[in-house]
């Protein structure tokens, strides 16, 4: 089995820990090979994560991330948010990041839990198609503002299972590189918003407990259709299976969690589950993080959850689904106006 993630040196402890789950829930598989493209790595960090590797009899490989805005890649990528990363990218172009030999590889997010035996989804039938994702809860102005077709279904990109033999033949690299420099390097939701425009009609849909996001087990299933208004997205009844038994979980930040899974200060439904992954391993550092929120960030904190809940849903309901659509075409419009001078 091979795996792939992207991460920073200041992200090695939460990824690592996502890495600590997969060794300790995949003692199925014969042989694990975690290939971990890095941006940064000290010697003292890689030397953690190959000993890591031996403790499980399991092999991990660096992969220096390359430039992405230079040849042969030239995605002129423009800023979307200060704290999204252009690394991301990195998971469109495994095809030619990882060995030549490597036909098929799963790749991750680092921030999410595995928790059971990613043996079937190695294993799975992609009958020609490219790749296997998630569904993600995203409602019609996007499918719209992003050109993708109402029919398909627009998926987290998480966790991908790749076949890089099909994603070569299909030249799926060069497609995203078009289809990005045709956006003049702007794209809403980065690599995960490429992913689907480009991979129309070539991905599999899994069932829901591949990728269980916080978002999921923090709302109801009401609450979370009267905030997202997804077009295409799992019945009640698979969402509450898939919470119940969930294989992987995305400690994914959200409006209604303060801080992430990672911190002291935190009512993330995820806490614990980390808390005991990252026990397994020394990371030389402490297991939870200080809390780091500014005034700002705390006061809205307070605002969220000094007011009603049905009151925040809707709020936030009408800035997600309504504001912020019309708000990436008027930054696109203004980002192509410029291009052209």
């Amino acid at each position: 089995m091979n795996v792939a993630y992207h991460l920073t040196d200041n992200y090695a402890k939460i990824s690592g820990t996502s890495v600590v789950s997969l060794f300790e829930n995949n003692k199925d598989v014969d042989e694990i090979n975690v290939y971990l493209i890095e941006n940064g790595f000290t010697d003292e960090t890689k030397d953690k994560f190959n000993k890591l590797a031996e403790k499980y009899g399991r092999k991990i490989f660096f992969v220096p991330l390359p430039d992405l805005n230079s040849e042969p890649y030239g995605l002129g990528l423009v800023s979307i948010k200060k704290k999204w990363m252009f690394d991301s990218y990195s998971r469109l172009f495994l095809d030619s990041l990882l060995p030549e030999d490597i036909e098929r590889v799963i790749y991750l997010d680092g921030d999410v839990l595995v928790l059971g035996s990613l043996k079937e989804l190695w294993n799975m039938d992609l009958g020609g198609k490219c790749c296997a994702a998630c569904l993600d809860c995203v409602s019609e102005p996007y499918y719209k503002l992003f050109d993708i077709d109402t029919d398909n279904r627009y998926c987290n990109s998480g966790l991908i299972l790749i076949d890089l033999k099909a994603w070569k033949t299909k030249n799926i690299a060069q497609k995203v590189k078009e289809h990005v420099r045709k956006n003049n390097g702007y794209v809403f939701f980065m690599e995960q918003t490429v992913f689907n425009c480009v991979l129309q009609n070539e991905t599999v849909y899994l069932p829901f407990r591949y990728n269980v996001s916080s978002l999921v087990q923090v709302l109801s299933y009401k609450d979370l259709m009267k905030l997202r208004k997804p077009l295409h997205f799992y019945s009640e009844e698979e969402v509450e299976e898939a919470k119940k038994d969930p294989l992987i979980v995305h400690m994914t930040g959200f409006f209604y969690v303060i801080n992430r899974a990672w911190n002291e200060v935190t009512n993330h439904p995820d806490r614990e589950r980390f808390v005991e992954y990252c026990r397994k391993y020394d990371w030389g550092v402490d297991i939870l993080d200080k809390d780091r929120r500014d005034a700002k960030t705390k006061f809205k904190d307070a605002v969220v959850h000094g007011l009603p809940k049905g009151l925040m849903i809707a709020i936030v309901s009408f800035l997600y689904n309504k504001w912020r659509p019309g708000n990436i075409a008027r930054i696109s419009r203004k980002i192509e106006k410029k291009s052209k001078r």
